[in-house]
């Protein structure tokens, strides 16, 4: 059965001699119940611009229409600090996936990709239609058909982003847009592939505001 929740909890941070409460919510979807509630899927980040193939097969979301940029996002919340996850397997000959944050509109976002067919992983800023991009090395074969975990940590203050594969950190990315507050979700295109057990862990600090989480 697919969970799909908000979890809130609290921990607590000691800096110097106070402490400051801090809250933590999850929100966590593995696609077993067959359908995508609660999930936005747009056009394509491309030109042409076309909408993609997303459905649930056997327990994961896939996406295999040919193209490139094809977002999802979590609907009806914004979000600045978090950590996001999710278990990615790529299409050949030429499939690559991964994760979006800071979503405000398609001039205006974030994405981390892993691109086996280019042997890299991109960090891809878009800032007011201006696209920056940082690769780094990182092997896939598409050959071996293995599922990998993908975890960004993301900075909402500093803007910095940690990039791990299979909890293993890869590398910290020093993101330069401005706008650190949107939506989070997934990122696909080329020959496409599946996803999941997608996971989004949020961290409230006491001196930012945020939308409202609406609970399912």
């Amino acid at each position: 059965m697919t969970t799909q929740f908000f979890s809130i909890s609290s921990i607590i941070l000691f800096l110097i001699s106070s402490t400051i409460p801090i809250q933590t919510a999850t929100y966590f979807d593995d696609f077993n119940d067959g359908d995508t509630n609660g999930w936005w899927f747009g056009p394509s980040h491309a030109n042409p611009s076309v909408y993609g193939n997303w459905r649930v097969e056997n327990g994961t979301l896939v996406q295999d229409m040919g193209g490139d940029g094809f977002i999802g996002l979590i609907e009806n919340f914004t979000i600045s600090d978090q950590i996001v996850e999710a278990s990615l397997k790529f299409n050949g000959p030429a499939g690559y996936g991964g994760i979006t944050v800071w979503f405000q509109n398609y001039n205006n976002f974030v994405y981390i990709r892993v691109y086996p067919g280019a042997s890299s992983i991109w960090v891809e800023e878009w800032i007011e239609g201006v696209r920056n991009s940082t690769s780094y090395p990182y092997s896939i074969n598409y050959n071996d058909n293995l599922w990998y975990t993908l975890k960004v940590k993301a900075d909402g203050i500093s803007g910095d982003l940690e990039v791990y594969i299979n909890n293993v950190l890869l590398f910290n990315h020093q993101t330069t847009t401005p706008n650190r507050t949107g939506q989070s979700g997934l990122i696909n295109g080329n020959s496409g592939g599946y996803f999941d057990d997608f996971k989004i862990t949020l961290l409230y600090r006491p001196s930012r505001n945020y939308l409202p989480l609406i609970i399912r």
